[in-house]
């Protein structure tokens, strides 16, 4: 299981343990929507930023209300996907397992939806001592994830996520003019994906960015027969190569004319 680690001083040496995750909601199948974020934090805690993904739903935050961040005294910023906490005061919330806040919202696309906070690279997650927080949330723990039909108040339920990497054979194969890669990633993590001719060249990078594991487990990417220049290549056998943290494997496939 790999965590996200927030530094965030220099003088402290002592890990804590933290997790995000969504423990419960509202739905009032018109468009409108409460999540309810709870954290289960071992150390006192200064200050929190997350994101909050929602799959294709067009969720946009609207405020938050509730939990221990109001009841501490935190002042909340919101943007569409981002929720900021912290105190001017130098409150702190205990330790705790519990609902942190609630946050509101609307959403634009009803369906079943992968959901959760987020703790990116660059946020913050600041505990009392200024040390570091380990922070685990859905997106490197599966079992964290949850899953949200939109449009329906039913229960939350917990999303089932990709149980390990995997690059599979491009389809159609042998192929012309495209043909598509699925893949899929067991823990978040940069993913490359690229095109390479049989001397061992790089004719095309297509995948190079962040990956989360994701409900469902697949991700696609389409290869046109084109190079790095858009420029169209000849006929003949490619190598694709996936790369991702301790994760690599090569296929093969024919580009028809």
């Amino acid at each position: 299981m790999k965590k996200t680690l927030i530094i965030l001083s220099v003088f402290s040496f002592a890990f804590s343990g933290a997790s995000l995750y969504v423990c419960g909601h509202t739905d009032d199948g018109a468009g409108n929507a409460t999540f309810d974020i709870c954290m289960n934090s071992d150390e006192a805690v200064a200050g929190v930023q997350f994101s909050f993904e929602s799959g294709t739903s067009g969720f946009a935050i609207t405020g938050t209300s509730g939990g221990a961040m109001q009841d501490a005294g935190f002042t909340a910023s919101t943007g569409s996907s981002l929720v900021l906490g912290f105190s001017f005061s130098g409150a702190t919330i205990a330790p705790m397992d519990g609902v942190l806040t609630t946050i509101s919202g609307t959403y634009a696309n009803n369906g079943l939806h992968t959901v959760g906070p987020y703790i990116g690279a660059a946020d913050a997650f600041s505990n009392a001592s200024a040390g570091q927080v380990v922070v685990e949330d859905w997106s490197t723990n599966s079992a964290l994830a949850t899953q949200w039909e939109a449009g329906n108040d039913s229960a939350l339920l917990d999303a089932e996520m990709p149980a390990e990497y995997s690059l599979k054979a491009a389809y159609p194969n042998p192929f012309n003019p495209s043909t598509t890669i699925e893949y899929n990633v067991e823990v978040a993590g940069n993913v490359n994906i690229a095109v390479y001719d049989m001397m061992g060249r790089e004719v095309k990078t297509l995948v190079n960015e962040y990956v989360s594991p994701k409900a469902g487990g697949t991700y696609s990417v389409v290869w046109d027969g084109t190079n790095n220049s858009n420029a169209f290549v000849s006929t003949g056998v490619y190598i694709y190569r996936m790369v991702s943290n301790e994760f690599t494997k090569t296929q093969k496939m024919t580009l028809t004319k």
